[in-house]
């Protein structure tokens, strides 16, 4: 009958050493794993700037970040996504992800762009995406204008240029999107110097 040879005390805490180091591995292995496995970011479009809805996207409009949309993630616009002259459907914030269905590759929206110094000082709050509404006091003999009637009703805010330099006391130059049907009556009151003001409509975000 063989004798059961002792096992030296440091040749068995060797072994629980080895043991332990290489349940330590393991761990480490499957938790790197399942980071990997869920970390799912891609690259998508966000505003880089704030774009009224109708402008026609220029690259220089986005910027790509990396995000993890999991299922969202076909909904939104990626690198390589954006059509060749696409137009914006609305409005967008910067940083503001670009969702698939707000890009048009045609055009659509039947407004046209007109630049108007308004009459009325605006408030400063003021935006790229605001609706305001244009109004018109027709100029009479004498340096006197009528009294004013309401021109346009929801026009978008698509661009306001500040003054500056010896204009700088000058009204700030505000592009509006507006009906097509609107521009003649709009181009007649700036040809003869008739007041035109914009009204910003109230809401919740500019009060």
């Amino acid at each position: 009958m063989k004798s059961n040879r002792l096992r030296s005390p440091k040749s068995s805490q060797r072994r629980k050493v080895l043991i332990g180091a290489l349940l330590v591995a393991l761990s480490a292995t499957g938790v790197w794993l399942t980071i990997e496995t869920n970390n799912q970011t891609q690259e998508f479009l966000v505003a880089a700037r704030a774009t009224a809805g109708g402008s026609v996207l220029d690259p220089g409009d986005l910027r790509v970040t990396r995000m993890n949309l999991s299922d969202s993630s076909n909904l939104y616009l990626r690198p390589g996504d954006l059509p060749k002259g696409g137009y914006l459907l609305y409005t967008a914030e910067p940083g503001q992800l670009v969702p698939k269905s707000w890009v048009a590759s045609a055009v659509i929206d039947e407004r046209e762009p007109v630049v108007i110094s308004s009459t009325m000082p605006l408030p400063s709050t003021l935006k790229v995406g605001d609706l305001v509404d244009l109004w018109v006091s027709k100029k009479q003999d004498g340096g006197k204008f009528a009294q004013p009637v309401q021109l346009v009703l929801n026009a978008e805010v698509a661009d306001v240029t500040e003054a500056t330099g010896m204009l700088s006391d000058q009204s700030p130059r505000v592009q509006v999107l507006v009906p097509v049907e609107s521009v003649a009556a709009i181009l007649d009151a700036l040809a003869s110097k008739d007041a035109l003001s914009l009204v910003l409509q109230r809401s919740l975000e500019n009060e």
